[in-house]
């Protein structure tokens, strides 16, 4: 089993330098465009199914893959990304200004040490995302499965399979837009239905390299 981690094209928050937690922006236009140069790369590969964080930025990514492969989206709300609360819709700057610098904090010691208003538990997120992709892979056995969703989402699971502390894997690892990141699954000898991950690549951005030109 192959599962294809993907993270949204750039939204229109991405480009302002705005948090966007469980906040809906739409990609923005060179999102759309590195979305398409993703489904173009994705042409051939063999997808099965496509699983979607229901926000907008996400899913928008998923139906431009989706038309090209000629398959549906299956949305799920436990793929969205971590709720930021009060930080939503404020620059980091702003961020900054406002809460005594404590967005350089959160870059500094990690976001499980920083506590923002009205944000979900780290350790909330974490559960989810860890119960979500296994839903995925336990009810998809054999086939090979494409998942968009969103850096902090990507980050969790990561922290779980290679049994990573979160915040400095969250803090040390660069995930761009559409980078795409395999992880194959095998059955482990001698344990009847357990399955092991291995990771195969990280935040791929091969398709991006004519992304920055002229938009079309």
């Amino acid at each position: 089993m192959n599962l294809y981690i993907i993270r949204h094209g750039e939204s229109t928050w991405n480009s302002q330098n705005k948090i966007q937690g469980h906040s809906d922006p739409e990609l923005s236009k060179l999102g759309l465009r590195q979305a398409r140069l993703l489904a173009k790369r994705l042409k051939r590969t063999k997808i099965d199914k496509i699983y979607s964080s229901p926000l907008l930025r996400s899913l928008q990514t998923a139906q431009i893959i989706a038309r090209v492969l000629k398959l549906k989206v299956i949305k799920m709300g436990q793929l969205r990304e971590v709720g930021l609360g009060a930080w939503e819709g404020r620059t980091t700057d702003e961020i900054d200004n406002v809460y005594n610098n404590k967005y350089q904090k959160w870059l500094k010691i990690g976001p499980t040490k920083i506590k923002i208003p009205d944000a979900e538990s780290i350790g909330s997120f974490r559960k989810r995302v860890k119960k979500v992709f296994y839903k995925i892979i336990k009810g998809n056995k054999n086939k090979d499965i494409l998942i968009v969703t969103h850096g902090g989402v990507i980050a969790a699971f990561l922290a779980h399979l290679l049994k990573a502390d979160f915040d400095r894997l969250i803090l040390g690892l660069h995930l761009p837009n559409t980078c795409v990141t395999l992880v194959s699954f095998y059955p482990a000898p001698g344990r009847r239905g357990w399955r092991r991950g291995c990771l195969i690549h990280v935040a791929d951005t091969f398709h991006l390299s004519n992304a920055y030109g002229p938009t079309s």
